[in-house]
């Protein structure tokens, strides 16, 4: 086992520990329901949509406000600032990429206490500090919908690409960025080679939506029709959201 390996094998077990310490505080202050939600002031939930459905909505339509130019940029002012000071709870969960052109805030016209936002290179979940970051979402803000956000042009896809098809190695610890890229990209590598890249994208995010729909904390929820996961790509020169 080399060095990098043991090491990410520690940081995780150490993570999936603690992640699942705070799922249990979490459990714990929701009684017998099993789900816990924050004690918000009602003012800083409005407008919150009700169903899964509704959040997808939401999120569409300042999607579509964004692309045609026309942002209401609501609920950033200072009023909402100190509403939320005093607590937050968030519909909807959306786990991106980190590139600097995805600002999910930005992009769906949303305001501060809207979103609650996961970040990583490549919109992946293997890290139990990822998961558990979104299990603590829906356990303790009552998070209602969960987006899976992939982008075009996405650099930690095209490097998992080049890792797979061309045997290139990488510094530093990117390899921990692209080991969990490497299913999607094996399963489209017999794909002409400029298709790759759109192809592997659009893979990767369907293959984190099946593993996230997997995990108890989230299949319950989405059984029983309080939550729904969903998978999107971000067209980088239109701004579009598209379903994959």
């Amino acid at each position: 086992m080399s060095r990098k390996t043991s090491r990410r094998n520690f940081v995780a077990g150490g993570l999936a520990a603690a992640g699942g310490t705070l799922a249990a505080g979490a459990l714990s202050m929701g009684g017998s329901s099993g789900l816990a939600f924050a004690e918000t002031p009602e003012k800083t939930a409005a407008p919150r949509p009700k169903t899964p459905d509704e959040a997808l909505a939401e999120l569409l339509a300042g999607n579509k406000r964004f692309v045609e130019g026309n942002p209401q940029n609501p609920r950033r002012d200072s009023v909402r600032r100190i509403i939320t000071a005093e607590g937050q709870k968030p519909y909807a969960i959306i786990l991106t990429c980190s590139d600097s052109r995805v600002a999910p805030e930005v992009i769906f016209d949303e305001g501060l206490g809207d979103l609650f936002i996961v970040r990583v290179a490549g919109n992946t979940a293997s890290d139990p500090i990822l998961i558990g970051s979104m299990e603590y979402s829906v356990l303790t803000f009552g998070s209602i919908l969960v987006m899976v956000l992939g982008h075009t042009e996405c650099g930690a896809v095209k490097s998992t690409v080049e890792v797979v098809t061309q045997g290139k190695t990488l510094p530093g610890e990117l390899d921990a960025v692209v080991e969990p890229i490497e299913p999607a990209v094996q399963a489209v590598q017999d794909l002409p080679a400029d298709q790759q890249l759109d192809a592997a994208i659009r893979r990767n995010v369907s293959m984190t939506v099946q593993a996230l729909g997997q995990i108890p904390t989230f299949s319950e929820p989405v059984q029983s029709g309080q939550l729904k996961i969903v998978g999107y790509e971000y067209q980088l020169k239109t701004g579009k959201v598209t379903p994959v």
